[in-house]
């Protein structure tokens, strides 16, 4: 029988957070997985530091080449049915890989969840969470596109059916220079496949606020929105023209906050850069914010304790894609928020939210 997960954490020195990141997978309450981390070229004691788990994990190494090809990379010795992405200075909280479990059991084995999250500063770690035995709130939507809230992401929310991920050719071949918004990458590839479970509470990932958040480079961030904007154009996202206002309302929430965020730094260059692109998109994601005031918010699905789950489906027919047309876009404001510490669980912030420094 398959492993249930496999949780892939990619790092480059980042020995005083890595520790952390693998023993909050180790201290998970569900124990079918199995844990990769990738050591992308890490110069400091990272290997050392990995040696000392044993066969606890499964440690990788590679030259330095970016996030996106260390996941791809162990994702292809994966066995798991749905990889669970985790950076190395973040933390799941102990019962986040059970509360996955009673989604896919409970929810048809939607092809993508999204975790919620939780924020802290350096250290220490936050304290525990609520175990996943405790009610557990899903807004479950037909797929990614059609959700009708505002979301934060990181990559350490992302659970993804490992034939998805393969079938949608696995992440990109960045480079540790060009590897921003793979995550926002990734979910737009994916963002007609259904159904789609976003967690509400209890909160699954710890998300930590240090000085090297690679969300805290403008220039690079910037790049990277240029860079999903440019993959829209081409055609690489899917949906078809019927899903394109989803499409872009999604795109123009990020980019509206990072052409602030640029003429906050006086970045005049990058703001007018990336506004000028973005335009058509920012106007969607208006549009989409306006029509969310009239259908307000969408209730959560509340699931009991595990003792309340109804079985759940496993097969590989359960993962399947939308026809294209069948949109979603009159039913809210689809933009994604960066977001910092001090923000619930799905709660977005202001655009300075997790970026405190202009480089």
């Amino acid at each position: 029988m398959a492993t249930r997960f496999s949780v892939l954490i990619p790092t480059h020195n980042r020995e005083e957070y890595v520790r952390q990141a693998i023993d909050s997978v180790l201290s998970q309450t569900f124990t079918d997985y199995e844990v990769f981390v990738i050591d992308d070229g890490s110069t400091d004691r990272t290997p050392e530091l990995l040696r000392s788990y044993g066969d606890r994990i499964r440690a990788l190494r590679q030259p330095n080449q970016g996030p996106e090809a260390a996941r791809n990379r162990a994702a292809a010795q994966a066995s798991g049915e749905y990889l669970a992405f985790l950076d190395s200075d973040d933390l799941l909280l102990p019962g986040a890989l059970e509360a996955y479990d009673r989604i896919i059991r409970t929810l048809d084995s939607p092809p993508l969840m999204i975790g919620a999250m939780i924020y802290f500063e350096d250290q220490p770690p936050p304290a525990r969470a609520p175990e996943a035995r405790a009610t557990l709130e899903v807004w479950n939507y037909p797929d990614f596109l059609d959700k009708r809230l505002t979301v934060g992401l990181s990559n350490s929310r992302i659970v993804i059916r490992r034939s998805v991920f393969e079938e949608v050719g696995g992440l990109r071949h960045s480079t540790p220079q060009t590897f921003h918004l793979d995550d926002f990458n990734l979910v737009l590839k994916v963002g007609t496949y259904g159904p789609c479970a976003i967690v509400k509470t209890p909160p699954t990932v710890a998300y930590r606020s240090h000085t090297s958040n690679s969300i805290r480079g403008v220039e690079s961030m910037v790049n990277g929105i240029r860079s999903v904007i440019a993959a829209e154009r081409a055609g690489l996202y899917p949906g078809g023209r019927k899903r394109r206002f989803s499409r872009y309302a999604c795109i123009g929430g990020i980019a509206q906050l990072w052409v602030r965020r640029a003429f906050q730094c006086r970045q005049f260059r990058l703001a007018m850069m990336l506004l000028r692109e973005s335009a058509p998109m920012i106007a969607a994601a208006g549009g989409k914010k306006l029509f969310s005031w009239f259908d307000g918010s969408p209730a959560a699905l509340t699931l009991g304790g595990p003792e309340q789950d109804g079985p759940g489906q496993d097969g590989p027919g359960q993962d399947r894609q939308r026809q294209a047309g069948q949109s979603g876009d009159a039913e809210g404001g689809d933009q994604l928020a960066l977001t910092g510490p001090g923000g619930s669980a799905n709660e977005p912030l202001s655009p300075n939210g997790g970026s405190k420094s202009c480089r």
